[in-house]
């Protein structure tokens, strides 16, 4: 095997993280999609950056949240643009039929459950019209694409089928006892009044995924010309009412949830602040994996890089150590009030803790050492010559974690606003971060820099004003800046400053989230709440007309300029890959 490609620190890069889903582009269905993200990846080789970081792109559920995907092989068709040039079948006919509805749709909160109506409609007038294809040409190309693809396809597309026929419900353990598993569910297919109809609805569904494999491999391509690496997002966990739950579900531990222990940066309800953060995640049957060499983590990164040169794991803690619930997120009410004794009579006398086991002794240390690696390195393995970089962020971080993802080449996270001295309470200084780290401000759970800055002003000018003014001038001293020369409010001299000192650092890769490049408070998720203040905000134009605006122009020119100066620039259009 050749020598792999991997992240070389010495070859400093500037990235930009652009959650598909806020984008927006004229003739758009009131959300991102895959059209909008091309523009994206213009907007990025035009600035220098090089590097064009997302979320995951999965289908999801009821939530919408990318982190809690119904596939972690299938792709989200709300994404999709319905443009008749990128929908084989579909009729600038087809199209004009719900313009209507569309422009009745909200243009700054995301309505997914409309739009997915919507696409669906225009997705079924596309599949009808490839099967009556006289020509074949179509027909024989998806053809292709489900053989290609059937070891996923074929029981996703059954169980898509399935939440359909069971009123939209993603929750298996709730079907018909004959639905519950795979091989039930095929014989009950097989034998039941209206087989061609639960198989032509299952075809439906591998058209929709070919259409949208056939749209992000094109938007691969267009990156790939443009010179912009494209990094996707593998989540630790996949939904405990996912098709690969229900399809193999030997290798899912249902007993237990995953989630996060309680920490104050997170604190978002009541429930949160108590117990912590209970994603309703299925825990792993790690020894399965292992007598089966990965191949299911293997298959899961093969199909992610399909569409991505690089990618980021969410939550790289959970594969040494995962916090873990003993119900399900349903109950969290149930346990909101409790004491641990209280809890202890619900749950067996088990209450929330890490597993396969804690960090509280040298043996349980190794041994979630040398577990984790295992995993890791199989990823690694797996990913080729792309980039990895591991999301290594929590309350308590076990300090084997970054020695051992540093080891693997995989990039840890450095946000200068969490790194401290904990007895001076002093940022370490941007020049002491380690250079094989993503440095950020933010990632898409954290509040943007205007609200981070704007709350240190506040609680600056607040009855307890001298403990920020201390905190003001620590934040100055990290910035490079004069300890006296903070304003007191968020200013285009102060952005500057924040850009400035992250692409001094010596990270390899130092990423801006798109409304921290411009300035703006808007934010995309808060941790342990749920609904419609979670995952449905949308930038209020699309980024040409930002780079036009005055206001917005100038912050996006001088961040540019910083690249240029700060040797993180992306080579000449291209030239190749990085």
């Amino acid at each position: 095997m050749g020598k792999k490609r991997g992240i070389d620190v010495n070859h400093r890069e500037a990235g930009l993280l652009i959650p598909v889903f806020a984008l927006k582009r004229e003739g758009d269905f009131k959300i991102g999609d895959t059209d909008s993200f091309k523009d994206a990846i213009d907007f990025c080789a035009r600035n220098g950056i090089k590097v064009l970081q997302t979320l995951p792109i999965n289908e999801t559920s009821g939530d919408n949240s990318p982190y809690n995907a119904i596939s972690s092989m299938a792709l989200e068709p709300v994404l999709l643009s319905m443009q008749p040039d990128v929908v084989p079948g579909l009729s600038a006919a087809d199209h004009a039929l719900v313009k209507e509805e569309i422009a009745a749709l909200d243009d700054e909160v995301i309505d997914y459950r409309s739009i997915k109506l919507l696409k669906q409609k225009l997705l079924r007038k596309a599949y009808d019209a490839v099967l009556s294809d006289s020509g074949k040409k179509l027909q024989s190309a998806f053809e292709r694409f489900k053989k290609e693809r059937s070891a996923w396809l074929d029981p996703y597309a059954l169980f898509r089928a399935l939440i359909e026929l069971n009123g939209g419900s993603p929750v298996w353990p709730s079907w018909p006892e004959e639905q519950q598993s795979f091989l039930a569910a095929r014989k009950w297919v097989e034998s039941a009044s209206n087989r061609k109809e639960i198989e032509r609805l299952e075809d439906f569904f591998k058209f929709v995924q070919w259409v949208a494999d056939s749209q992000w491999q094109a938007v691969k391509a267009h990156a790939d010309k443009m010179n912009v690496r494209l990094m996707g997002d593998v989540p630790f966990g996949v939904s405990r009412y996912s098709s690969d739950v229900w399809f193999e579900q030997a290798l899912f531990q249902l007993e237990l949830s995953g989630g996060a222990p309680p920490e104050p940066v997170f604190a978002g309800d009541e429930f949160t602040k108590r117990w912590g953060q209970n994603w309703g995640i299925p825990l792993y049957h790690w020894e399965v994996h292992r007598k089966e060499n990965f191949r299911w983590w293997r298959s899961r990164i093969t199909r992610l890089l399909e569409h991505f040169h690089d990618f980021r794991i969410d939550h790289v803690l959970g594969f040494f150590r995962v916090y873990a619930f003993p119900w399900t997120p349903d109950r969290n009410e149930e346990f909101l009030h409790l004491t641990d004794t209280e809890a202890m009579v619900h749950t067996d006398g088990i209450l929330p803790r890490f597993e396969p086991r804690d960090d509280e002794t040298a043996d349980n240390r190794r041994l979630n050492k040398v577990e984790g690696y295992k995993v890791l390195s199989e990823i690694s393995d797996a990913a080729g010559d792309g980039c990895i970089v591991a999301e290594d962020l929590g309350l308590i971080v076990p300090p084997y974690v970054r020695p051992t993802i540093h080891e693997l080449n995989m990039a840890g996270f450095a946000i200068p606003i969490f790194e401290r001295d904990e007895e001076t309470r002093e940022f370490v200084p941007m020049e002491d971060l380690n250079p094989l780290s993503l440095a950020t401000y933010a990632t898409h759970d954290h509040q943007p820099i205007r609200a981070y800055y704007e709350g240190l002003v506040k609680w600056w000018h607040s009855e307890n004003g001298h403990e920020g003014w201390l905190e003001v001038q620590r934040l100055m001293r990290l910035l490079g800046r004069d300890e006296d020369s903070a304003p007191t409010e968020f200013t285009d001299e102060i952005l500057f400053a924040f850009e400035k000192a992250l692409l001094q650092s010596p990270c390899w890769l130092a990423v801006m989230m798109i409304t921290d490049l411009l300035g703006l408070g808007l934010r995309f998720n808060m941790p342990g709440k749920s609904g419609g203040e979670c995952w449905t905000a949308r930038l209020d134009r699309d980024l040409k007309s930002y780079e036009a605006d005055e206001q917005f122009g100038s912050r996006i020119k001088a961040f540019r300029k910083l690249i240029l100066e700060t040797g993180r620039a992306q080579e000449k259009v291209g030239a190749g890959s990085l």
